[in-house]
């Protein structure tokens, strides 16, 4: 599969801005319009790409670039690919009220070298598709939507819920289509009579009905001449937005989406929740027609690794506990700890980076083997901290587990069992007992904890898919099928402490 672009970002603390607002203006009275003002110039690159400045500043302003996208703060920069007039509007905010500006720009001539953008060219087909590409929902994948925490926690996927092939037939989503048209920047949303809404926006659409598969059926017609718009802000996802009137998939109350990935056959989006404070939706496409993954036709959902036969993975008790025990930990390298849709992929975190710097309190812990069945968990004094476990995100010191509902997830012995692999089956490591894990106490066969306590004296099991010993290097990996439908999995790289 031809591939372009697979997008990560960290999730950094939000910082509260009332430090700052000092630095403003925070009047009584209402600006005026001659106080939204603002000027623009073309830049060096392109006539075609113009930076925005306001005359003066305010604590607010938003940009209305006429384009379709939209921006905030004292500057801004627009790209027009095609010849028009656009109009650009500036709202400023005081505590008086607010006021706007608008100017209209012209731009003269389309310039072709803006249009031919990799990402362009994989959302519409590129130039030569004059009637633009299809997209629909690949319902017949798993993952194909769902829903996780936003700020994202484990990563950008699904992680709350993930909905089964075919799983939502009936609510109004299946059979829309989304077409990209690249002349024009057109959007033709085509929903067949009905679409897929969130409960919260029932009352924005006349003849909302229970959809039968959870959430709301409404009947829509969207409006014609809609058109779409990408911004690529560095350091954050490209943002997808669809003009008024027109979404995509499900209905959440906003028509922005970031673009998680994207590729030839596969658009990845998660859009933020406007209803539900803390949620994050995500929908998985795919062209209209493409077979090797869902849409509406039912067929195998595309892996982008190769996951190991049993046959591959040639490990032994002995190989695991040493001659009496034997410590591993995690290994400090790229795709030693993440989640994706396959065994072995880190495609929904990390996504390709080293963490082991980041997190080292996990990437120091050890989890020791021993005859007998004998498994124990040693944080080495600090842990990776997350909601669940009862304590803030990031390295915190292990004694901070006592007296919360994540405590039994600390330092302590228990039980494990081994099956040897066949020619059909993996080999599995189990551990058993009440907070017992390997690397990741959230994850267990099936699902992950959003809180604890843990379930008592609980058995996990991680199937092995790939053992190496030659020489210096021995590395044991392990992975956990979270969905127990092959929709997302945990994979971990171990080596000798």
């Amino acid at each position: 599969m031809k591939k372009y672009i697979k997008y990560f970002m960290l999730m950094l603390p939000v910082v509260f801005l009332a430090a700052c607002i000092e630095e403003y203006s925070l009047t009584d009275e209402a600006p005026t319009a001659d106080q939204a003002a603002f000027n623009f110039q073309a830049t060096a690159d392109s006539d075609n790409i113009l930076n925005f400045t306001a005359d003066q500043e305010f604590f607010l302003m938003n940009w209305d670039l006429g384009n379709g996208a939209t921006a905030t703060g004292k500057t801004a920069q627009g790209i027009y690919p095609s010849a028009g007039t656009y109009t650009v509007t500036l709202t400023v905010f005081s505590r008086g009220g607010s006021v706007s500006s608008s100017r209209e720009v012209v731009i003269e001539k389309t310039d072709p070298l803006l249009l031919d953008r990799p990402i362009f060219n994989f959302l519409t087909g590129g130039v030569e598709a004059l009637n633009g590409k299809t997209w629909v929902l690949d319902s017949a994948a798993t993952g194909h939507f769902g829903v996780g925490p936003d700020p994202s926690q484990a990563g950008d996927f699904p992680e709350y819920y993930q909905a089964g092939p075919n799983e939502k037939a009936g609510g109004g989503m299946y059979d829309d289509r989304y077409t990209f048209v690249l002349n024009n920047f057109g959007f033709i949303m085509k929903t067949n009579g009905n679409v897929y809404i969130n409960a919260a926006q029932g009352s924005n659409f006349s003849g909302a009905v229970d959809s039968g598969v959870g959430d709301l059926r409404a009947p829509y017609n969207p409006p014609a001449g809609l058109t779409w718009n990408i911004v690529e802000a560095d350091g954050a996802y490209p943002e997808l937005t669809i003009s008024n009137g027109g979404f995509i998939g499900y209905f959440a109350g906003t028509r922005t989406y970031q673009i998680i990935n994207i590729e030839e056959n596969q658009l990845f989006l998660r859009f933020v929740d406007q209803a539900n404070e803390g949620l994050a939706w995500y929908i998985r496409l795919i062209p209209a027609g493409f077979q090797s993954g869902g849409g509406n036709e039912p067929a195998p959902v595309p892996q982008p690794e190769p996951e190991p036969t049993p046959g591959e993975v040639n490990i032994t008790l002995q190989n695991l506990v040493g001659a009496n025990q034997k410590a591993w930990k995690l290994k400090p390298a790229v795709k030693a700890f993440g989640v994706g849709p396959a065994p072995g992929s880190d495609a929904f975190f990390p996504n390709g980076l080293d963490i082991s710097a980041d997190r080292a309190c996990l990437f120091n812990d050890e989890f020791i083997f021993g005859q007998d069945g004998f498994f124990a968990y040693d944080a080495k004094g600090d842990v990776y901290g997350e909601g669940y476990l009862g304590i803030s995100d990031g390295c915190q010191e292990e004694s901070k587990l006592t007296g919360t509902a994540g405590a039994a997830w600390a330092s302590g012995e228990h039980k494990f069992s081994f099956t040897p692999g066949t020619s059909s089956a993996k080999p599995k490591i189990t551990v058993t007992g009440t907070g017992a894990f390997i690397v990741l106490p959230k994850a267990f066969n099936g699902g992950e904890y959003t809180a604890g306590p843990p379930q008592a004296n609980r058995s996990v099991t991680y199937d092995v898919i790939g053992y190496v010993n030659e020489g210096d290097k021995e590395e044991l990996t392990i992975t956990i099928d979270i969905t127990n439908n092959g929709g997302v999995f945990w994979t971990f790289v171990l080596i000798p402490a």
